[in-house]
């Protein structure tokens, strides 16, 4: 199947995907599907593959590579915001990953130049650092970014990217400009060398 649900609507995209997942489970058909969707690769195969060049970079369940993306495109292709920047190991086990202005934590070990996905889910806003919780990420900088997606709204800050209820940002009075913190948990931060 090379791009079936390429042309569609995003609500028409939504019916049709769940209709085709059902009737491949039906068929019980070897099928190879050609996508550049994420969601659709994701809800209709077992295993996903990340092809780029004629070369696959990563092959295995959709939730394999979005926990453990091989590289920064298979996380990229997997709906993370991937930084990049300098790894260095601190005293209490964790790691700090240093970029142009902003630092980040994560609980993965590495130590050099790599790369750091974050994903939208697991970014919350707010107008102040949380303080009383585990969050070690914050971000803190004027919103560069919304993008409404039905009741949802992806909202950028420094360098990542964050995915908030519509009413959630209407509540925070998120608009382009505004002086917002992306927080997320250093067990968030996915390191890739």
């Amino acid at each position: 199947l090379d791009e079936p649900l390429s042309a569609l609507d995003a609500a028409t995209r939504a019916v049709v995907r769940a209709e085709l997942a059902d009737l491949l489970d039906e068929l019980a058909l070897p099928a190879v599907l050609v996508t550049h969707d994420f969601e659709d690769a994701a809800t209709l195969g077992t295993r996903v593959g990340a092809l780029v060049d004629g070369r696959l970079r990563q092959v295995g369940a959709a939730a394999d590579l979005v926990a453990a993306p091989a590289d920064p495109f298979v996380a990229t292709v997997a709906g993370a915001t991937v930084v990049e920047g300098v790894a260095r190991p601190r005293h209490d086990g964790l790691t700090e990953l240093l970029g142009d202005g902003w630092t980040l934590v994560s609980s993965d070990r590495a130590e050099g130049p790599c790369a750091a996905a974050v994903y939208p889910w697991d970014v919350s806003l707010s107008r102040d650092v949380p303080t009383h919780d585990s969050r070690q990420n914050a971000v803190r900088g004027p919103v560069a970014s919304v993008v409404p997606l039905g009741n949802r709204v992806r909202v950028r800050v420094g360098p990542v990217v964050a995915e908030i209820t519509s009413a959630s940002a209407e509540r925070l009075g998120v608009r382009v400009g505004e002086p917002m913190v992306a927080s997320f948990k250093a067990a968030g931060t996915r390191l890739i060398a």
